[in-house]
Order: C-alpha cells, then sequence, then structure tokens
C-alpha cells in the first residue's frame, strides 16, 4: 500500500493548513448567517416585498430566513454522505462555493421595483443554496480539523471553527453597522449591497486555503482499506442508537440556553422590561468578541483534564448561574446585563461549545464520522436550538411576564448536558490512554451499544 499524500506531509504542516482552512470557512459560514438575518429585519421586507404591508413583509422576509433553516438538514445528510463517501476536503470546497457564491449573488439582485415578483423568488433561491451548504460546513469543518490535530492537541484544533464563527458575527454586525450609518435613501440603493459583495474577499480566500489543505489522513487510510460504508448515515444510526441520542443530549444547554439569550433576550428586555433591545444585541456582540478567546481556551482545556470535566462542569454551571442571570437582567443596569450575558453566553456555554467539536468527533468511527456529526448536530437544531425561541417566549408568558420558568428550562438544559455527558465514556486521549492517529472514542463505542466486537475497535 502506498503513502497517500496526507501521509507524506508534516503533521504539523497538514495541522496548520487545515486549522486555517476550517476557521475561514466557519468565519464566511456567520457571516452570511448574520448578514441574512439582519438584512431580513431592516431591508429584505423594504426591497423585495414591498408589494405586500409593511408587518406581512417582514413576516415574509423572516421566512425567507428561515427557509435556509428547513433545507439545512437536508443539505447536511446528503453532504455528509459524499464527505463519508468521497473525503472531507472536496465536500468543503463545494460547502464553501455554495454559501460564498449564494451570499455575493444576493449583492446583485433586482428589487421588487425592478422585476417583480422574480425578485424574492431569486433571494429565495440563494437562501436555498446558502442553507444547504451551512448544513455541512460546521460538522465538516470540526471532522477535519479533528483528523488532522495531532491527538493531544485535538480539542484545541477542533475548537477553532467555533472561534471562527464569532468572528464571522462580528465582521458581518461591523461591516452592515457601517453602511447602516448612510442616510436612509442611499442605504436601502445601494448600501445594503456592499457586505454581500465583500463576502467575496473571505470566499476567495476559503477557496484557496481549502485548495492548500490536505485530505484527511484517517479517511485516507478507510479509503485504502475499503471500510467505505454505502449509507453512513443509516449505518451510525443503525449501529449506535443509544451513543447518539446521549450526544445529542450533551448539546441541549448549549442549543436551549444560548439560543434563549441570542434570539428571545431582545425582546424580553424590549417587551417585558421597557429597554432598548440594542442592550441584548450589543451585549451578545460582546459576548462574541469574548468568546473568540474563550473558546480555544476550553478546548485546550478538554486536551489536559478530559473532554467529560469541561462539559459536565459547564452543564451544572449554567444550571446554578440561570436564576442569578435574570435577577442580573432585571436590574435593568446595562452593565450588569451585558455581564451576565458575557457570564452566561461567553464563559460558560461557549465553553460546553468548545469542546462538542472534538468530543462528537472522537465518538463516531472515521467511516461514519461526518454522517454521524451532522446528525447529532441537525437533530439537536431541530429538537432544541429551533424551539428555544419559542419555548421562552411562551414560559415567559405563563410565568406572567416573569422569567424565571425559562430559567428553570435554561437550568434543566444544563443538568440534561451534564447526565448525558456523564453517560457518555471519555475520549480525550489524556484521559483513554490511546495516542497515534485513531479517534479515542473509537475504542470504546462497545460501552455505548454493546455492540462493537474487539476485532473491529482494533482494525482501526
Amino acid at each position: 500500500m502506498g503513502s497517500s499524500p496526507a501521509a507524506t506531509m508534516p503533521l504539523s504542516v497538514r495541522q496548520r493548513r487545515t486549522a486555517r482552512a476550517s476557521v475561514v470557512g466557519s468565519i464566511l459560514e456567520w457571516y452570511d448567517f448574520f448578514l441574512f438575518g439582519a438584512a431580513s429585519a431592516i431591508v429584505f421586507n423594504k426591497l423585495f416585498f414591498s408589494a405586500a404591508s409593511p408587518a406581512a413583509g417582514t413576516l415574509a422576509s423572516f421566512a425567507t430566513f428561515g427557509v435556509g433553516f428547513a433545507v439545512r438538514p437536508i443539505g447536511g445528510v446528503l453532504l455528509a454522505h459524499l464527505g463519508d463517501r468521497i473525503g472531507r476536503r472536496p465536500v468543503l470546497l463545494l460547502t464553501v462555493l455554495l454559501m460564498g457564491v449564494s451570499t455575493f449573488a444576493i449583492g446583485f439582485l433586482p428589487t421588487y421595483e425592478q422585476i417583480g415578483f422574480w425578485a424574492p423568488t431569486l433571494l429565495v433561491l440563494c437562501r436555498l443554496l446558502q442553507g444547504f451548504g451551512v448544513g455541512a460546513e460546521y460538522g465538516g469543518a470540526l471532522v477535519l480539523s479533528a483528523e488532522s490535530a495531532k491527538p493531544e492537541k485535538r480539542g484545541f484544533y477542533a475548537s477553532l471553527p467555533g472561534s471562527g464563527q464569532f468572528i464571522g458575527v462580528v465582521l458581518a454586525s461591523g461591516a452592515l453597522g457601517a453602511v447602516a450609518s448612510l442616510p436612509e435613501e442611499q442605504f436601502l440603493t445601494w448600501g445594503w449591497r456592499i457586505p454581500f459583495l465583500a463576502s467575496i474577499i473571505v470566499v476567495l480566500g476559503a477557496l484557496v486555503l481549502r485548495a492548500m489543505m490536505p485530505e484527511s489522513e484517517q479517511f485516507e487510510n478507510v479509503r485504502e482499506s475499503g471500510r467505505r460504508e454505502r449509507l453512513p448515515i443509516l449505518t451510525t444510526l443503525r449501529t449506535r442508537p443509544k451513543a447518539i441520542l446521549l450526544l445529542i443530549g450533551t448539546g441541549c444547554a448549549t442549543a436551549v440556553a444560548s439560543y434563549s439569550i441570542q434570539g428571545y433576550l431582545p425582546s424580553y428586555l424590549s417587551q417585558q422590561l421597557g429597554l432598548s433591545d440594542n442592550i441584548a444585541v450589543l451585549g451578545t456582540t460582546i459576548a462574541g468578541m469574548v468568546s473568540i478567546v474563550t473558546i480555544p481556551i476550553a478546548g485546550a482545556l478538554s486536551d489536559r483534564i478530559g473532554r467529560k470535566p469541561v462539559i459536565i462542569v459547564g452543564g451544572f454551571a449554567i444550571a446554578a448561574f440561570a436564576y442569578p442571570f435574570f435577577l442580573m437582567i432585571n436590574t435593568r443596569q446595562t452593565w450588569l446585563i451585558w455581564l451576565a450575558i458575557v457570564i452566561g453566553f461567553a464563559l460558560i456555554l461557549n465553553s460546553i461549545f468548545a469542546v462538542t467539536g472534538s468530543f462528537y468527533s472522537e465518538a463516531v468511527p472515521t467511516e461514519v464520522r461526518y454522517s454521524g456529526l451532522v446528525a447529532v448536530r441537525e437533530f439537536n437544531g431541530v429538537i432544541f436550538a429551533g424551539t428555544a425561541p419559542f419555548m421562552a417566549a411562551l414560559l415567559v408568558q405563563l410565568g406572567n411576564d416573569q422569567p424565571w420558568y425559562l430559567a428553570g428550562y435554561m437550568a434543566l438544559s444544563g443538568i440534561i448536558t451534564a447526565v448525558c455527558a456523564l453517560a457518555l465514556p471519555e475520549t480525550a486521549p489524556v484521559k483513554a490512554g490511546i495516542g497515534g492517529d485513531h479517534v479515542a472514542a473509537e475504542l470504546s463505542e462497545v460501552t455505548a451499544t454493546g455492540t462493537e466486537t474487539t476485532t473491529e475497535a482494533t482494525s482501526r
């Protein structure tokens, strides 16, 4: 058997190239995500749905935003299947093209006044392409980062795409904020297009870096050995149902509490407390900037003490902080509101978020890893993240405009995360006692399913 290109490249070089390519893809993903969401509220409703009433136009604009979420699981499953069959690298090149071309194209779209019905139709088409690519982007970046890193640094390198997400949010927020300061006529005529057109800089950078990055050596070993699965997603769900359910559970807190803060808190401040919703937006932006630093720190910490301790402590910490969080929010003091968001979001929740990339990657074998990780993330999104803002609003309403039922829900999500992590085996090499290029949990899946044979495990 000949040496693969990845095997002939020094590990340190492969590690750095993959890290750069993964991070820039995550930057693009969340630049697109934040930009489209913000533009839906202040631009698209006026320019692409102008035939409707202001209220109906806003609803239609946000419905277009939601279309991306609807198609995301489909794109994730289909592209992850290709990632497990033909390789991580070509799929991650494709996701950048899908996201980048569609975002860039939005900057050129004519408005409803210019081409009528075709304007919102083209906008929806661009959003569908975005969502299709996004479904497999972050999961693929996590998989490739984890597989290309030295085992003792896997937690750190697998956390870097998470930092990239928040860099993208900060860049998009800054770009849109800059053009939004223009006079309204100029902003709605041409100013809003600039951030979308400027995305081509990130797209070209991402394509160059991903063209230079090597394929995962672990995947090439699987390909050469002929161990690829015909239907990786079905194999994962059939052979590891308990492990998949527990992994979904470990993401409960980062979905419920994070989206309650990001998605619902602005509404709570304005409607229940009579404050500007911009306080929450600025607080989340500050927390995002802090998270750029705290996420890799938490990832590196997991390389030293293990993945489970970081997740478990984080889960119980958000459970303990849920009520103090809203006590700080209810003071109506801006600095205390921002401090609460930074503590809850940047320090506690994103410490869990930082570790899930390596933990999920290590918990699923190479031949089905891409599909398995995407399945965990997308099921988590459907069950917890997608329903979080609605549940938050409902619980506050049931609590007579008080947040204590919501605080209890956030606390419960933290406990679920901690308990699910406790039920899973440790995967970090420093704790599992496994080195080399093998992923630790590939030898311990038997504890999650009871079906894997010793021969199968040792062959990896």
